[in-house]
């Protein structure tokens, strides 16, 4: 009832300010065009932002950060007020949605909501202090085919290491090309798992879930700053405005598993934008089961106004908060390059909280029943190494050029062998990729750098990333992925050397 109370209050709002305006405005989005009877299709949600970006040209511009596997355009919605001081730097916001298509689709439909209120509502005094930028259909072809995964059938969200599919490329090209200062990546979460969870007799309950950028390899006082201020901040807002809300807990498909937080590797967007120093954040929200009747497709109304109200609490405290942001993130951008590299995290039980107790629903009864899961939210970080300046690559050019290209890594070919001071390692990549790697041995020597060898400069935009990618201990390792894994030889010396110092080639 209180959404509903919110979001009636917010349309009214709405309404009136395009009336006072004297403009003509898109008042309803697709969605609520066809009276929460369906979802919104790509094209539609296309042609809504153009219109809003026609009505206030002062305001917003529609621009395109890529293409779907199947051609379709992923586009974003800029909003920007007229600066009266060219000196100051607004805070830069970035929210992307719809990553899992047709099957999570109300985080996209709630920012054409959020799009609207930026032009002409509630939220437009927002702009004079922020940039906000809304990537409403990360998935096009996921939402259009009626499916979770792209057209290639591969979730994206899990491809931000290799970047194989050109929905990550896109989204990745976006966080470089617009630098958010904070991002929120915007989720639903199925509470039924029929082949899992539900065969035990459970499911999940939760209204709203958040989560920060956890790998060790962020630099360290964005981290604390996340997890110690920013993250209980955004979680007591959006409980007092309505919506239950807590941190992350990790997907629950039986009643007898350990408890985590969410994944630690760059596999998954919020960590891999992370890498540019951003405050990056996730959210999930309650994706009600599809075997119940609601009022209207699927519960779309309802799970768009939890989703609302989540990116309305966000971009409020985001507002409040944005010097103190705006700080965290500039000195986590000038760390970037100097604060030692953490290779590898996992999760460990907790000994002081060995059991915690979470609230589950019984599938035969609907009762709510505490039921107790080990905890293994401990998280254990291991294999730090200095910051390297660069990376030598002896061997395998051409695999190693094509993941470099995909994530937009700079890199010289070595045209006359020259002799440089590296740091030399042999190691064996684990069974498990979750698993450790082990360092067999590692050694300060000479290496004489033969010609068609690659120098990446790691004092670039991702040279961070590239770091985490190229080192077999990391678990965003490429080499954690078998058809690179087989590159690895535990008896001969890794290939990929880190140089002690930057490297200076002379000019061709």
């Amino acid at each position: 009832m209180r959404i509903r109370i919110v979001i009636i209050f917010i349309f009214i709002t709405i309404a009136y300010s395009a009336l006072c305006n004297g403009r003509i405005v898109p008042l309803q989005t697709p969605l609520e065009a066809v009276r929460y009877a369906r979802i919104s299709t790509s094209s539609e949600i296309s042609r809504y932002i153009h219109a809003l970006a026609e009505s206030y040209p002062a305001l917003a511009r529609v621009e395109s950060v890529g293409r779907s596997v199947l051609g379709h355009p992923i586009e974003v919605i800029r909003f920007s007020a007229p600066r009266r001081d060219d000196t100051l730097r607004r805070l830069t916001v970035m929210i992307a949605g719809s990553q899992h298509g047709a099957a999570e689709p109300a985080g996209g439909e709630a920012m054409l909501m959020i799009a609207r209120e930026l032009a002409s509502g509630y939220l437009r005094p927002l702009l004079e202090e922020l940039d906000i930028i809304l990537l409403p259909n990360a998935n096009p072809d996921g939402r259009d085919m009626g499916r979770r995964s792209n057209a290639n059938r591969v979730n994206i969200n899990t491809d931000f290491v290799l970047l194989l599919q050109p929905e990550t490329r896109a989204l990745k090209a976006a966080v470089e090309r617009f630098a958010p200062d904070i991002l929120l990546d915007s989720h639903e979460s199925a509470i039924l798992k029929r082949q899992t969870l539900a065969k035990e007799g459970y499911l999940t309950d939760f209204d709203a879930q958040f989560e920060i950028s956890n790998n060790p390899a962020v630099p360290a006082a964005l981290r604390d700053y996340a997890l110690n201020t920013f993250l209980p901040a955004l979680i007591n807002r959006v409980s007092i405005d309505g919506l239950p809300a807590h941190r992350y807990i990790g997907e629950i498909t039986s009643i007898q598993q350990p408890i985590t937080n969410g994944g630690l590797t760059l596999h998954n967007f919020r960590n891999a934008a992370a890498m540019s120093g951003v405050l990056s954040l996730l959210v999930e929200t309650k994706l009600d089961s599809r075997e119940a009747v609601f009022p209207t497709y699927r519960n779309i109304e309802q799970r768009v106004a939890r989703q609302l109200l989540c990116l309305h609490s966000f971009l409020k405290l985001v507002h409040e908060r944005h010097t103190e942001i705006q700080a965290q993130t500039a000195w986590a951008r000038a760390m970037l390059h100097h604060e030692p590299l953490m290779l590898y995290a996992g999760y460990t039980l907790n000994q002081e909280q060995p059991q915690t107790a979470i609230p589950m629903r019984r599938l035969d009864t609907g009762q709510l029943e505490q039921r107790y899961f080990p905890d293994h939210r401990k998280q254990i970080n291991a294999d730090e190494i200095a910051f390297p300046p660069m990376l030598v690559v002896t061997r395998h050019q051409d695999v190693i050029r094509s993941v470099l290209a995909r994530h937009r890594i700079d890199y010289q070919t070595v045209l006359q062998p020259i002799d440089h001071a590296v740091v030399a390692m042999r190691v064996k990549t684990p069974v498990n990729s979750e698993m450790r790697a082990e360092l067999l041995a590692e050694t300060h020597q000479s290496l004489t750098i033969a010609r068609g060898s690659l120098l990446i400069d790691l004092f670039q935009p991702n040279g961070r990333t590239a770091a985490l990618l190229l080192d077999p201990r990391s678990i965003s390792s490429i080499f954690r992925y078998p058809e690179y894994a087989r590159l690895v030889k535990p008896e001969e010396e890794f290939f990929i050397y880190r140089a002690s110092e930057r490297i200076l080639l002379d000019p061709p």
